[in-house]
């Protein structure tokens, strides 16, 4: 997706997409976490990924006066389309995090990236630049969750 030749309606749009699909994923592993501390976690980063849902679609509905509809077939990020069972095992885990923290590294990439396009339109910029920091938290976070998997599969490091 070329953010450069995105008009503001299709960035917002874009952008809710997105949102949608990292809540829905965050929800998935939350109902398939067992450990209840990353289970609330994992809770936590639903929830903002909706709060960011609801508030680009608060500004897609305020300046182009109509509902956001979603678009059936269009997918963001495929590889957030993890089966449930990839949720069970260490190794799964693993992997899914890994998929958590470089989906969080390019949402902060293009809201980075929108936020230059949109310089112009002080609302957008700042709205993005916002955006982009949260994403490079969330992705701080699972960071964190994949060295603590790594570690818990390694064992501690011995030299």
């Amino acid at each position: 997706m070329d953010i450069q030749k995105l008009g503001a309606k299709e960035a917002l749009s874009y952008a809710i997409h997105a949102e949608i699909e990292a809540n829905e994923f965050y929800l998935n592993w939350s109902i398939n976490a067992e450990d209840p501390m990353v289970k609330k976690d994992l809770q936590e980063l639903a929830d903002w990924e909706a709060s960011h849902r609801d508030k680009l679609m608060q500004v897609y509905e305020y300046r182009f006066n109509e509902r956001f509809q979603r678009v059936p077939n269009l997918i963001v990020e495929p590889a957030l389309r993890v089966k449930a069972d990839e949720f069970k095992d260490n190794y799964g885990l693993l992997r899914v995090t890994s998929v958590a923290y470089l989906t969080e590294l390019t949402s902060a990439e293009m809201y980075s990236e929108m936020a230059h396009r949109f310089e112009q339109d002080e609302e957008l910029r700042k709205m993005f630049e916002d955006l982009s920091n949260m994403e490079k938290g969330h992705m701080q976070l699972m960071l964190k969750k994949y060295l603590k998997l790594k570690e818990d599969l390694e064992g501690p490091l011995m030299l």
